[in-house]
């Protein structure tokens, strides 16, 4: 057992923080159960809810309901009233980083997985019995949603970050920070490609020059780089916060 981390502080921290959110977790599920129930009944005629339909559900679910809970992951640590009982917790900022990180990744994603494939089969269920239609219920194991999550684990990241870094309106300050960011880059990035194709003497022989390199390097570092990065200044964050608490 370790002094920065153990698996039984991180177990007890993952049921507690399980025990104080499932409410909201049932609640919004609920409310997107009638969502997608609705969808379904107005689709009926034609009956178009197919997979595709279910697929496109859990992408905009992740999207919407993760990176919105994401940005709240924290808010216990700002808050005035319950900052104190937070940092006091018995276990490091190491594993209240993992703890977080891991019900807003890993359960998170599990668990809307588990919650669209139930909730097809139900509804597809409901058609088939009333309308005698086709069965064709999200599968947990889609390919298409298993080629967004990368993306979704690369943004979630800065959002994850912005619910450690920001003390309040921490969605609205990510999403501005993240504009801010994407324009400085694209700027750059323009004017990079203007000086490589637009200056001749750039280009030896004036010859084509591959820049793959500079494609995979991106991808290196929007997979990998940057949700390694995020996760590591939260965790810097909430360790700050301790210390500025003398705890």
């Amino acid at each position: 057992m370790s002094d920065q981390f153990s698996l039984r502080r991180l177990g007890l921290l993952l049921r507690n923080d399980f025990k104080h959110g499932y409410r909201s977790w049932l609640i919004v599920s609920a409310a997107l159960a009638l969502l997608a129930f609705l969808t379904a009944f107005f689709n009926f005629p034609t009956h178009d809810v197919t997979a595709g339909l279910y697929r496109g559900f859990f992408i905009a679910t992740l999207f919407t309901w993760g990176l919105i809970a994401t940005s709240f992951a924290f808010r216990d640590l700002h808050g005035r009233s319950t900052n104190a009982s937070y940092l006091l917790l018995p276990a490091t900022a190491l594993e209240k980083t993992a703890a977080r990180l891991l019900i807003e990744t890993v359960l998170f994603v599990v668990y809307l997985l588990l919650f669209t494939t139930v909730l097809s089969l139900a509804i597809e269920g409901m058609t088939a019995a009333a309308f005698d239609a086709r069965f064709d219920p999200f599968s947990p194991f889609d390919r298409t949603a298993w080629l967004v999550l990368p993306h979704y684990v690369a943004v979630q990241a800065c959002f994850f970050l912005g619910a450690a870094w920001f003390r309040r309106a921490h969605y609205i300050k990510t999403v501005l920070a993240l504009a801010a960011i994407v324009a400085a880059l694209a700027t750059v990035g323009t004017v990079i490609a203007a000086a490589l194709f637009m200056g001749g003497s750039w280009i030896p022989n004036g010859n084509f020059v591959s820049f793959d390199w500079v494609v995979e390097l991106a991808a290196v570092g929007y997979y990998f780089v940057l949700p390694l990065f995020c996760w590591f200044v939260a965790w810097l964050r909430v360790q700050e916060a301790e210390v500025s608490h003398a705890i």
